[in-house]
């Protein structure tokens, strides 16, 4: 998971109390009367149908939690060495998935295998890398890969060299509906912008997040014009995310899935892909410009926006490369509806496959990934065996789709999202299932997305009715939303939502908050996220409950998913729709 890993903070640990039979019996005793509190509330809700719109809401049946330790120990043993993107252990996991998918009776729809190929590009560093030179009147600065800046290997060709001027954008962000122009007043035809990372404070957290997107950034940049793009490090930055950490990773390849005419589905042709300066360097480029870097650094902090202006150097970018194409292969099953017009909308409900790989050496170097996502794929199984053992086929039909290459920046979800199998005004709503943290019994749920749709209160109606609440985000700084799959489908105007579990246990003797943490700190991304104590397999239970509640609601209800009036995305990716 590429999202809620970032979440990681330091603090006291309580240490996750599976391992005695006493409590055991104690979490097995309260989740029953949870599962009781969710079949009557389930009950009610056959006698308020027609408040939700829907037709004939029944019970939620019993997820089987044996058949979700079966899936989630086989996808995280160590024989699939990772599930990497492209790699033998992934395919082993898609055609696990996809034989699941047979033995539940869905359709395949991309073939006979179930299979959706996504071509990708692999580029790794060629002999000479990337470099970066600055010329100014007294002569040339030589900056270090590794040191001075950060690169990733171009996907978009395998030598790359840019030279031009330098202008100062700061935080590059065009948002007339919040009164930022970063561009105002400033040509950037045929220059290398240099950007500031980030956003101002005055924006909203989503908003925000959009628009500091690198993809973003870089999309308006090339609409103005610019061939180049220098990101600066700032202090909040380097606070959240150290550039002598990121140095970690300098050498990992980097993908993109390729379109039809083999160019890189991201890639912005003619604009060089840029690089990231840390702070010390950045300084050299401000020498002698209107204002020193240190006091657009004190505006920022002061929240003050900075204002950009030409900088008094030219800058060359080169970068090398070596490509190789693979195939990696999304998993998709359907489940067709049962209605004469509302079979032909498709609900997505999604989830990622891949994980990353081994690392380093010694004698555990493969990351597992049980939660991250193995955990998700099971819940996602299971809640299609509900619906195809429920006796009553959906309204609606939906789509179950197992994506690869989530790790590598939701690619095999942009694929999906951008070539799906069925007509693309047909997907009516997106639900997303990753690293849902199976940590303990939980009385809560956080739904991603919430505010910007109806699906909000769709979940907040499943919650109920399987026992529990939904409660806010507790982490809205870290702007899940766009960080996540579903956010491929939102770029595609689909109204998207995303769960994972709260922070409140049932057992009052275990912290949620702290729980969680600890899992992200001790076992997120490493060996230690394996199939052992650490899933538990009542709170897959719940998870696989409440999800298939909010997929039943939304495949049987009479009208489709909405986004909210006035919402960001809504209108941002509005469909015509």
């Amino acid at each position: 998971m590429s999202a809620i890993g970032d979440v990681i903070s330091s603090g006291s640990f309580h240490k996750f109390k599976n391992d005695s039979d006493e409590p055991r019996m104690r979490i097995k005793r309260l989740a029953g009367r949870t599962v009781a509190v969710g079949i009557l509330a389930a009950l009610i809700g056959v006698g308020i149908s027609s408040c939700n719109s829907v037709r004939g809401l029944l019970p939620i049946p019993s997820a089987d939690m044996e058949k979700m330790r079966a899936d989630v120990e086989y996808l995280s043993a160590d024989a699939l060495a990772g599930r990497q993107t492209g790699s033998a252990g992934y395919q082993q996991a898609a055609d696990h998935v996809a034989a699941r998918f047979r033995a539940l009776g869905l359709h395949s729809i991309t073939g006979d295998d179930y299979f959706q190929p996504v071509p990708f590009r692999e580029a790794h560093w060629g002999d000479s890398r990337a470099t970066l030179m600055l010329h100014g009147r007294d002569g040339d600065i030589t900056f270090e890969l590794g040191e001075d800046f950060l690169a990733s290997p171009p996907s978009i060709g395998e030598d790359t060299a840019t030279s031009a001027g330098l202008v100062f954008v700061g935080y590059g962000i065009e948002a007339p509906d919040y009164g930022l122009d970063d561009y105002a007043g400033l040509d950037v035809q045929g220059k290398i912008v240099v950007v500031l990372d980030g956003r101002p404070l005055q924006l909203p957290n989503e908003v925000g997040a959009h628009y500091a997107s690198g993809r973003t950034k870089r999309d308006t940049a090339a609409r103005r014009g610019a061939v180049g793009y220098i990101s600066l490090n700032t202090p909040t930055r380097e606070a959240r995310r150290p550039f002598a950490r990121s140095v970690d990773h300098l050498n990992d390849p980097s993908f993109d899935w390729l379109r039809a005419d083999d160019i890189p589905g991201n890639a912005i042709p003619g604009m060089h892909p840029g690089v990231v300066l840390d702070m010390p360097a950045a300084k050299q480029l401000f020498m002698g410009a209107p204002r020193s870097l240190d006091t657009v650094y004190t505006e920022m902090k002061n929240g003050v926006v900075p204002k950009g202006f030409p900088l008094p150097y030219s800058a060359t970018l080169t970068s090398s490369a070596e490509h190789r194409k693979i195939i990696s292969p999304n998993v998709v099953g359907l489940l067709p509806g049962s209605d004469p017009t509302l079979k032909d909308e498709y609900v997505i409900f999604s989830a990622h496959l891949d994980h990353i790989g081994p690392s380093g050496g010694g004698e555990d170097a493969i990351n597992n990934g049980a939660q991250d996502n193995a955990a998700g794929i099971a819940v996602m199984l299971e809640v299609a065996r509900l619906f195809t053992e429920s006796g009553r086929a959906p309204r609606r039909s939906i789509l179950f789709v197992a994506v690869t290459a989530e790790e590598e920046g939701l690619l095999g979800s942009d694929y999906f999202a951008q070539h799906p199998p069925v007509p693309p005004k047909s997907m009516v709503a997106n639900i997303n299932l990753d690293m849902p943290m199976l940590l303990y019994p939980f009385r809560d749920v956080i739904a991603f997305g919430a505010e910007h749709s109806s699906l909000g209160k769709t979940a907040a109606r499943a919650a109920e009715r399987t026992g529990l609440k939904l409660s806010p985000d507790p982490m809205p700084e870290q702007v899940i939303f766009v960080r996540s799959d579903h956010y491929s489908f939102v770029r595609q105007g689909v109204p998207a939502i995303y769960l994972i579990t709260g922070r409140e246990a049932i057992d009052k003797n275990i912290n949620g908050t702290e729980a969680q943490v600890e899992f992200l700190q001790t076992r997120y991304h490493q060996p230690g996220d394996k199939a052992d104590e650490q899933v538990n397999y009542i709170a897959a239970q719940q998870f696989a409950e409440v999800n298939y509640a909010i997929a039943r609601e939304v495949t049987d209800g009479d009208k489709k998913p909405r986004w909210k009036r006035g919402d960001f995305f809504g209108a941002l990716y509005a469909r015509g729709d």
